[in-house]
């Protein structure tokens, strides 16, 4: 993948905003714009706590292509995950978004290459596209619909905790159709939906939904789900994350969303086995571009599957669970490649960062899989700008000694550096 000088393309990004800012007073190009939604009638969009739902769109003057860009962030079903209660793995942002969540060099505004436009040497086309950023403060990987309260074991409190993902998704959909940016989105030439962990599984949870509300706007379409996989439940599969779906199920109301997703992909989708959204989302859109990314030995993402369903098991036995559940994933994606021509996978074994979770934060370094020259950039250059179908585009890293004990000096550095704040 081709790198830039870096100079120059930081100049004219920091540039920008003072030469075309001030063309629409309600629009300032190459900038994060603040966009709050109202409730319409019964409808809420509301992050948990209640507080009112925010999102950020970073609009282009060179270009109609769009991003989707889901934030990652955990996820809640009960009084310590939505609490925030030491110890326990719980949601982003329980507290709800703040106006200057985008501001400068925030976390969440360079989390990405794909949303980080003056990334010092990673570049990707979607820098120069219009960019639509939307932060996670609801705990249900973006399809939540369902007001709970939770009760406290150890105490009197309780808590309502708005699971509201879902509406919030419909919410952007209605803004870009209706909303004063609503001309960026007349004609969409390439469109990608991605993000990572619980943005990675609300990009596929949702990809229906906006492909749906964007309809004929749309030229080529491209999803990327990175780290969030929706792993099957069905019957001659391991099964290992039957019981977080049974969780959240209840929890999070995901049967009126499930619902939706019966009517409109009638046939394909069980809603018994949500790992069948993926052969669903294949039959459905045949000219659309699905990809699936994340490593083999990521710890995160399988701790929320499997940690508090299988009473902490040690972490050999929560990877020997991830890697049963990940085969069958990838040994689906493959029949449906056969089937389709339209789906495939990048998955690197190791990085020794995040343990191993989301291969497209902060940067691509070290999510090469040997003997391929291809990290995950070059896998999204291809998804990108690779004409039409996925060949040779499902690629497996064997698990290997020497990406587990090999030098990684970018993380190390990182790890120096933020140890030292």
């Amino acid at each position: 993948m081709r790198r830039w000088s870096v100079i120059p393309f930081l100049v004219v990004v920091l540039l920008l905003p003072f030469l075309f800012g001030g063309c629409d007073e309600d629009i300032k190009y190459y900038q994060w714009n603040l966009v709050q939604l109202e409730s319409e009638g019964d409808v809420e969009y509301v992050c948990g706590n209640g507080s009112p739902y925010k999102f950020f769109v970073n609009p282009s003057l060179t270009s109609n292509n769009v991003l989707i860009y889901y934030e990652g962030g955990g996820a809640c079903w009960d009084y310590p995950s939505c609490s925030g209660q030491s110890g326990i793995r719980g949601a982003a942002n329980p507290n709800g978004i703040p106006d200057e969540y985008m501001d400068g060099f925030s976390i969440p505004a360079i989390m990405s290459p794909f949303i980080f436009r003056a990334h010092p040497w990673e570049r990707v086309d979607t820098q120069g596209w219009t960019i639509i950023f939307v932060p996670y403060c609801t705990g249900d990987i973006f399809i939540g619909n369902n007001t709970a309260t939770y009760e406290s074991e150890d105490s009197d409190e309780s808590l309502e905790w708005h699971h509201n993902g879902y509406n919030n998704t419909q919410g952007i959909l209605n803004w870009m159709t209706n909303g004063p940016f609503k001309d960026h989105f007349d004609s969409i030439p390439k469109l990608m939906v991605t993000g990572c962990s619980a943005g990675g599984a609300g990009s596929i949870l949702n990809y229906h939904f906006i492909r749906k509300g964007l309809g004929s706007r749309v030229g080529e379409a491209i999803l990327l789900n990175d780290s969030g996989p929706i792993y099957s439940t069905a019957e001659d599969s391991p099964q290992f994350s039957l019981p977080l779906h049974t969780k959240i199920r209840s929890a999070w109301n995901v049967d009126s969303v499930i619902d939706i997703l019966g009517q409109d992909i009638p046939g394909d989708f069980d809603a018994d086995d949500y790992g069948s959204l993926s052969t669903a989302l294949s039959r459905q859109y045949p000219d659309d571009k699905l990809a699936h990314t994340q490593f083999t030995m990521d710890g995160n993402y399988s701790g929320y599957s499997y940690e508090r369903f299988y009473n902490y098991p040690p972490k050999e036995e929560i990877h020997a669970m991830w890697a049963a559940d990940q085969g069958y994933l990838m040994g689906m994606y493959d029949d449906l490649y056969a089937e389709n021509g339209n789906i495939g996978y990048f998955v690197p074994y190791y990085r020794p960062f995040n343990d191993s979770h989301c291969s497209c934060i902060l940067s691509f370094d070290d999510t090469g899989i040997t003997g391929t020259g291809m990290d995950v950039g070059d896998y999204a250059d291809l998804l990108i700008n690779g004409g039409t179908g996925m060949n040779g585009m499902q690629l497996y890293e064997e698990p290997s000694e020497e990406e587990l004990n090999r030098p990684y000096p970018l993380w190390n550095l990182l790890d120096l550096l933020m140890g030292a704040l």
